[in-house]
């Protein structure tokens, strides 16, 4: 791996592990202030605002996001990471699901776009009751 994948796996792996803990604005410091993410559970949301709101979205039905495997594979500033989580709803249910999420980093190391690729249906139904 050399020096640009690192630091972009790097970057990656803290976004990740932000979400994990609930650090909505550790979560934000890794994006560009013109940051993408395209989610199956919600339209594409871009800026930091957008965001904000997506994470909060995902953090209002989960009490918990365990990422239990981040296995990132990269190629320059793009990062493709297989996930595997377990969502702890605020019922008390839980789920586990799995996804890739593909991340598109800017100069600067930054988060430019994410895009998970995931099916939440079992999740959210198992979650939800």
């Amino acid at each position: 791996m050399n020096e640009a994948e690192r630091r972009a796996v790097e970057t990656v792996e803290n976004a990740q592990r932000a979400m994990e803990r609930g650090d909505i604005a550790g979560f934000l410091a890794h994006f560009a202030e013109d940051g993408e993410v395209n989610d199956p559970l919600a339209p594409a949301v871009v800026g930091r605002a957008g965001l904000e709101q997506w994470l909060q979205g995902l953090l209002a039905v989960c009490s918990k996001v365990e990422m239990l495997e981040l296995k990132p594979f990269a190629s320059g500033r793009n990062v493709a990471v297989k996930v595997t989580l377990r969502l702890v709803g605020r019922n008390g249910r839980t789920a586990t699901a799995e996804a890739i999420d593909v991340f598109e980093l800017d100069e600067s190391f930054r988060i430019r776009k994410m895009t998970a690729y995931w099916d939440p249906a079992p999740a959210m139904q198992a979650l939800m009751g």
